[in-house]
């Protein structure tokens, strides 16, 4: 077996353990929300069609990293747009480096499913990360209004109209759910359904114990909105401390396309070898992927330890 088609089984590898972890990932969120706020029976029902739905598209949508309720920034359609032009540039790329169509077509559909994967990931972190930040405000506007004597439900209109996006696109789907007869708890445990923000499954079991249970909201609520803010600033401190590592792992990246160009300029000689000889090609892609992979490795490593 070559070595180009081991780089491109490495990487299938690698992307099938990342989707795998993910996955198991959200399901052990689910059961312990399952168990926090158990839901009625009636609730838990599904219609025939719609399960045929679920079941023939879920799987679909977990290997692309797109959740249907989730808002993008760029439609749907133009991430599989990307994707299919970064498999063209590999084709085209292949058409210089004359590797076998086998290979090339292997690499070009991993690259394409990297591309999208990456482009609806990227969204879901920036629109989860604005969410995570505004939710102290959120939860300090809440305390405010129950400690007035309003309902909670007026809590949510409030943020509804006065909160930035996200936060308010979100708690506008809640005070509809509200007016057809949902519990707030439930309503807000269906943000953390939409945007898998864990913070607000943690609001929407105080939510669920304190109405259920009694006792004072607002200084639950208090504490739930310190413990938050808390996390914010622990987030954006490791963001910070992890910042000299990304551009490290950014300036590694790019320094040999840099160092490749500059080389090219003053001797294409020396680099022409890499792209018509046959050893060469191999040499180069060994090289490409090997950058990659020390790319996301990286990434996947100060993701590891910056996640709260």
């Amino acid at each position: 077996m070559s070595t180009p088609l081991i780089i491109v089984l490495v990487l299938l590898l690698g992307a099938t353990i990342n989707t795998l972890w993910l996955d198991a990932r959200q399901r052990r969120m689910e059961r312990q929300l399952e168990i926090a706020l158990p839901t009625a029976e009636a609730a838990a029902l599904v219609s025939i069609r719609r399960a045929a739905k679920t079941s023939r598209w879920r799987a679909l949508q977990r290997f692309a990293n797109y959740h249907p309720d989730m808002v993008y920034v760029v439609r749907p359609i133009y991430v599989l747009l990307a994707g299919g032009l970064a498999a063209a540039a590999i084709l085209y790329v292949n058409e210089i480096l004359k590797f076998p169509g086998l290979y090339a077509a292997i690499a070009a559909g991993i690259v394409a499913v990297l591309v999208v994967r990456g482009l609806f990931g990227w969204q879901q972190r920036r629109f989860a990360s604005q969410l995570f930040q505004q939710l102290p405000d959120a939860v300090q506007l809440v305390t405010s209004t129950v400690r007035s004597g309003l309902p909670v439900n007026e809590a949510f209109r409030t943020i509804a109209r006065e909160m930035p996006q996200p936060t308010s696109g979100q708690f506008a789907i809640v005070c509809s759910e509200l007016n057809l007869g949902r519990s707030p708890e439930e309503a807000v445990e269906g943000i953390y359904q939409r945007t898998l923000v864990p913070e607000y499954a943690m609001f929407a079991v105080t939510l669920a114990v304190q109405l259920k249970t009694g006792g004072s909201l607002a200084e639950t609520l208090q504490t739930l909105g310190e413990t938050v803010s808390q996390r914010v600033a622990l987030a954006a401190r490791a963001k910070a401390l992890a910042g000299e590592v990304i551009f490290s792992s950014r300036a590694l990246t790019f320094a040999p396309l840099i160092v490749g160009g500059l080389l090219y300029v003053i001797n294409p000689q020396s680099v022409d070898l890499l792209l018509f000889d046959p050893q060469g090609n191999v040499l180069l892609a060994y090289a490409a992927c090997s950058v990659l992979i020390g790319h996301f490795v990286i990434r996947w490593m100060v993701r590891r330890e910056t996640s709260l």
